[in-house]
C-alpha cells in the first residue's frame, strides 16, 4: 500500500472508531435517562410481591428473604414521639429501625437515587506524595456486594482496589458495635491518665513522662485479658508527634483547647497540646494530612463507605456540627460521640426550606442522596449486629486454643475485653462510661444433639413507658482475639501504595469469625490460615517460629481451633427469640406457623410481618410462601414521618412537592 492509501485507511478506521464511541455515548446517555425515569418500584432488590401479584408490576420473592420495604429517606428526629422518625424507630419500634438499617445496607441503589455519580474517578484521602488518591470511586451499588459472606449479613468479602495494586480485603462487621464501644473506652482511659485538669485536652506538661497502660479485663491476664501498652503521651523520640500507638489519632489544639485543623506536629506554630480520637476499624493506613485515615465510628464509616464506594453523599449534621472548636461533633441517637474530622463532602451549604441539602457534591443531579435518618438506622443496625460464634469444640480444638496462648499468639490477639457499666452522671467526664448501648445480644453456641449452631436472644433494654431504653450495663466481650493495636509484621506484610510510599503497621485483625472469612491478610493474599500464619514476621517473628516448630498434630490443632471461630447467617440461625427457653420447629407469629424459630427481625416488629403461607407454586406443587402480605402495616409506611404520598422515597414531611415524584 502507498503512504496515501495507508493514511486513507487509518482515517477510515479512526472515523469508524469515533462513530462507535459516539454511538456508545448516546446509548449510555439514553440508558441513564431511562434508568432515571424508572419508578422506584423498578428496584431489582426490592421484591415485596406475593403469589397473587402480577410479577411484572410487583416482583416476587416467595422465599421471603429479599428486601421488601421501599427506599425511604428516614427523617432524623431526637423525639421518639414523632412516629416514624429515626428516634421512634430506635425506641418505640427498635426492630423496625434495625430492619430498615439492614435493608438500607442490603438494597441495590439505583441511578435515580444517586448511585455512581463519578465512576472510576480517583478519590479518597491523598497518599504522602500529596497528589495520588488512594482509590477509585463508585464501583458497587450495594454494601453487600463486598460484605457478602454470609449473604444478607454485614459479612466479609472480596478484595477491592485500594491504597495499592495489591488491594484491600473486605473485613466482616459482625460484632463491630462492641468494637466501637471498646474504642470509646480506650479514649476515655487515655484521657483519664493524661488530662490532669479534666479540661478535655492534654497539654505538653501533662503529657510528660506518662504511658498509656490499659487492662482489657478486671483480672487480666488471669481471665483471658491483657495489660496492653499503647505507648507514651509525650514525644520521647523527638519526631514531633506523641509516641502513642496509631490506634489513637492525635488532633492538635491551641492553648484554649481549640482544634488547629492544619497542624500535624507538636512543633507546629500555636500547638499547645492535643485531643484524641480512636481508630479501631480498618486494616491500617499511613498517617494522612488533617484527618484520620480511617473513620473512628460506625456512623462515620457508613457515611464514608456510601460516598466513596456507591457515590451517595450524606448531609449529616450529627458529624458536621462541631461543639465549639473542639473537634468533637454531636452524640448520635445511638449514643456514640462523633468527630468533625470525619465529616463528608456534603456540608449543607445550600438548604431547601425543609432542611434538605442541595449541595450535590458529585454533580450528578441527585442532591441529598443519603439522609441523616438513614445513617441513624444503619448505625443502629451495625451497633446491634450479632457477634461471631464458636462452632463445635473437641479435644483437638481445645488443645489448639491452649497452644495459641503457649506459642505467644495471644500477646497480640488478646482474647477478652470488658465494657464497664454506664455511669452518665459522673462529674469526672473520664468516668462517664456509656456502657453497652445495644438493644440485644445473641448468645450462640453449638448444640451437639442437633449438630448445629443455635442462638438465644438476650434483651439489653428496659421499658420506660412505651420506649425501649438500653440498660447500658457492663458486658464481657469474649473471643475477640485482638489488642486493637498497630504492629509491624515484617516485610511480607508491608504494602507499597500507588505513590511508592510503604505501609508497615497494621491493626491486629480480630480472629473472631476467622474460620469462615478466607482469604486472609489486609490484602487477601493468603488463601489458608496456615499460609497467613507463616507469613508473619517482624514483631510476630517469635510466635511464627514457635508455630512452625510445632509437631504436625499440634499445628493442626491450632488451625482446627481457628477454623471453629465462625460467622453464620443471622436470619436462618435457629434461635430462641421469644425467651421461652426453647427453639420451636413451628414458631407462631401473628397466629401463623412460620416454621423454625430463627433470628428474623420481621417476627419482632411492633406490627409483626404476616406470611402468605400455603399456596401453589409455579410448577403446581404445594409450597409455604414466606412472602409478606402486610408490608405497609409492618414497615409503618403510613406513620406520619414515613408516609410518602408520591412514592419517590422522600417522606412528605421533608418533600417540597409531596405529590410529585422526585426532588424539585
Amino acid at each position: 500500500m502507498t503512504n496515501d492509501q495507508i493514511q486513507m485507511t487509518n482515517a477510515r478506521v479512526a472515523t469508524r472508531r469515533l462513530l462507535r464511541v459516539l454511538a456508545l455515548a448516546v446509548s449510555i446517555a439514553l440508558a441513564v435517562f431511562a434508568l432515571r425515569a424508572l419508578p422506584a418500584t423498578a428496584q431489582q432488590s426490592v421484591r415485596p410481591g406475593t403469589s397473587h401479584d402480577d410479577p411484572i408490576d410487583v416482583p416476587h420473592d416467595l422465599s421471603g428473604y429479599s428486601v421488601r420495604g421501599p427506599r425511604i429517606h428516614v427523617v432524623h428526629t431526637s423525639d421518639a414521639a414523632l412516629a416514624g422518625g429515626s428516634m421512634y424507630l430506635q425506641q418505640i419500634d427498635p426492630w423496625l429501625g434495625y430492619l430498615i438499617g439492614r435493608e438500607t445496607a442490603q438494597r441495590e441503589m439505583t441511578p435515580q437515587q444517586g448511585v455512581f455519580g463519578e465512576v472510576s474517578k480517583p478519590d479518597g484521602v491523598l497518599l504522602p506524595d500529596g497528589s495520588t488518591h488512594m482509590m477509585e470511586r463508585d464501583h458497587v451499588s450495594s454494601c453487600l456486594f463486598c460484605h457478602n459472606t454470609p449473604y444478607r449479613d454485614a459479612g466479609a468479602g472480596v478484595t477491592i482496589p485500594k491504597n495499592g495494586g495489591t488491594g484491600r480485603n473486605t473485613p466482616h462487621l459482625f460484632g463491630d458495635g462492641l468494637v466501637e464501644m471498646l474504642g470509646g473506652e480506650l479514649r476515655l482511659a487515655a484521657m483519664a491518665i493524661a488530662d490532669d485538669d479534666r479540661n478535655g485536652w492534654i497539654d505538653l506538661v501533662e503529657a510528660k513522662d506518662k504511658r498509656f497502660l490499659y487492662g482489657t479485663t478486671p483480672d487480666a491476664p488471669a481471665d483471658g485479658g491483657a495489660e496492653l501498652d499503647f505507648g507514651r503521651f509525650d514525644d520521647n523520640n523527638l519526631d514531633g508527634v506523641p509516641d502513642l500507638n496509631p490506634v489513637l489519632y492525635v488532633v492538635y489544639v491551641d492553648g484554649h483547647g481549640d482544634r488547629i485543623p492544619w497542624a500535624e506536629k507538636l512543633t507546629d506554630p500555636g500547638v499547645k497540646g492535643y485531643r484524641l480520637e480512636v481508630q479501631v476499624f480498618g486494616h491500617g493506613h499511613m498517617r494522612v494530612s488533617n484527618r484520620p485515615p480511617v473513620p473512628g465510628t460506625l456512623r462515620a464509616f457508613t457515611a464514608g463507605a456510601f460516598d466513596i464506594h456507591l457515590g451517595m453523599q450524606a448531609y449529616d449534621p450529627t458529624i458536621l456540627d462541631e461543639d465549639g472548636h473542639t473537634g468533637l461533633a454531636q452524640m448520635s441517637n445511638a449514643g456514640c460521640q462523633q468527630y468533625v474530622t470525619a465529616a463528608g463532602r456534603d456540608r449543607g451549604k445550600v438548604l431547601d426550606k425543609l432542611g434538605n441539602s442541595l449541595d450535590d457534591p458529585d454533580r450528578d443531579g441527585m442532591p441529598s442522596e443519603m439522609s441523616q435518618g438513614e445513617l441513624d438506622a444503619v448505625e443502629w443496625y451495625l451497633l446491634n449486629h450479632p457477634r461471631p460464634a464458636v462452632a463445635r469444640q473437641t479435644e483437638r480444638t481445645r488443645r489448639g486454643q491452649a497452644l495459641l496462648a503457649e506459642i505467644g499468639c495471644t500477646s497480640c490477639h488478646t482474647p477478652n475485653w470488658c465494657i464497664p457499666a454506664g455511669n452518665h452522671d459522673a462529674e469526672d467526664y473520664t468516668q462517664r462510661h456509656c456502657g453497652d448501648r445495644r438493644l440485644f445480644d445473641v448468645e450462640v453456641s453449638y448444640n451437639d444433639e442437633n449438630r448445629r449452631l443455635e442462638g438465644k436472644l438476650v434483651p439489653l433494654y428496659e421499658m420506660s413507658g412505651d420506649r425501649c431504653v438500653p440498660r447500658c450495663g457492663a458486658f464481657r466481650v469474649e473471643g475477640l482475639y485482638s489488642d486493637l493495636r498497630y504492629h509491624d509484621l515484617g516485610p511480607k506484610f508491608h504494602q507499597m501504595q500507588f505513590d511508592g510510599s510503604v505501609i508497615k503497621h497494621f491493626r491486629t485483625a480480630p480472629l473472631w469469625g476467622v474460620g469462615t472469612t478466607a482469604p486472609y491478610g489486609h490484602d487477601g493474599a493468603d488463601l489458608s490460615l496456615e499460609s497467613v500464619i507463616l507469613r508473619h514476621g517482624g514483631e510476630a517473628e517469635e510466635s511464627r517460629e514457635a508455630f512452625a516448630a510445632l509437631e504436625d498434630g499440634d499445628q493442626e490443632a491450632v488451625l482446627a481451633f481457628l477454623r471453629s471461630l465462625v460467622l453464620y447467617q443471622t436470619d436462618t440461625l435457629p434461635c430462641d427469640i421469644n425467651g421461652d427457653g426453647r427453639i420451636d420447629e413451628h414458631f407462631m407469629v401473628a397466629g401463623q406457623d412460620v416454621g423454625l424459630e430463627t433470628l428474623r427481625p420481621e417476627w419482632l416488629l411492633k406490627e409483626p410481618c404476616r406470611i402468605e403461607g400455603p399456596t401453589t407454586g409455579t410448577l403446581g406443587e404445594l409450597i409455604i410462601s414466606m412472602a409478606i402480605t402486610n408490608v405497609r402495616q409492618a414497615y409503618g409506611l403510613d406513620l406520619p414521618y414515613l408516609a410518602d404520598s408520591d412514592e419517590d422515597g422522600w417522606p412528605d414531611v421533608i418533600d417540597p412537592m409531596p405529590n410529585e415524584p422526585g426532588i424539585k
